[in-house]
């Protein structure tokens, strides 16, 4: 019995030591770097609202590494997303006033909801001094690098399997501050997004539609070269925003027909007259 006794007693003695070991060790390890991750998101509760924030790291056209934080919150992309699904849309029986009347929609309600990004924009563009002229490649190279989503108004998410698939969104499109919450966006919801932040920072943004190649894609008057339109006595650069590596100018080549592309959403007034490069 005494032999047992000792046992148990040794035994606790045992245990005792080998947890303070490690919870010395523990303590005498360094602590890990602080880690900024690509899409690292994080929330906070405020007043019964989840604050989303999104620190994206992406390499822009020069191959520079860009990092740029921004917040949205719960509340608004509630609201976005309640908007998109209630409004109506007016139309004429073309495709082209369709969507003409829901981009703007689009736009018009979600504008005034993205102020943490386009702070954060400007911010960095006086950062890092960037050029009027080159602002735009630094938006739109981070909607690029965010990866693809087929946003769908069915649920054929079956038949998309090539990438991420979010079913069951009406009209197959979801707003600027649902994509900034969600960062889940095709084509023609990253068209709107960069059409509504380059539109706020001044520029002339214009969004093409095809219905023969079933895409969206932006175009901007920046002065470049490549593929462009001329509208309004300007010449407008098509510019792919599904991928990254894409630079105005530049048509993929199984959608290179400019006939096959229609200006759905004008700038109609300039956004900055006084812009001149």
């Amino acid at each position: 019995m005494k032999k047992v006794f000792r046992t148990i007693i040794l035994l606790f003695i045992g245990l005792y030591f080998f947890i303070h070991f490690f919870s010395s060790l523990d303590e005498t390890l360094p602590s890990a770097p602080e880690l900024i991750a690509d899409d690292f998101d994080s929330s906070d509760t405020l007043e019964n609202e989840i604050i989303v924030t999104h620190n994206r790291v992406w390499k822009d056209a020069a191959d520079s590494v860009v990092q740029l934080k921004f917040s949205i919150g719960s509340l608004d992309a509630e609201a976005a997303y309640n908007f998109r699904e209630t409004v109506e849309v007016e139309e004429d029986g073309t495709e082209k006033t369709f969507w003409n009347n829901l981009y703007r929609g689009l736009y018009d309600h979600d504008k005034g909801l993205m102020l943490s990004l386009q702070d954060s924009i400007r911010s960095l563009a006086a950062e890092r001094s960037i050029e009027l002229q080159d602002l735009p490649y630094t938006v739109v190279s981070m909607v690029q690098d965010i990866p693809y989503n087929y946003i769908l108004s069915d649920d054929s998410c079956t038949f998309h399997t090539s990438a991420p698939c979010v079913p069951l969104q009406r009209y197959g499109v979801l707003s600027p501050v649902e994509f900034l919450y969600s960062l889940s966006g095709d084509c023609d919801t990253r068209t709107v997004l960069l059409f509504t932040l380059l539109k706020d920072l001044g520029y002339d943004p214009i969004i093409v539609n095809s219905s023969e190649y079933h895409h969206s894609m932006l175009a901007v008057d920046i002065p470049t070269e490549g593929d462009y339109f001329i509208h309004k006595g300007r010449k407008f650069y098509f510019w792919e925003t599904t991928a990254t590596g894409w630079l105005p100018g530049m048509l993929p080549p199984d959608m290179s027909n400019k006939d096959y592309w229609t200006i759905i959403l004008d700038y109609e007034l300039q956004a900055d007259p006084s812009r001149s490069y």
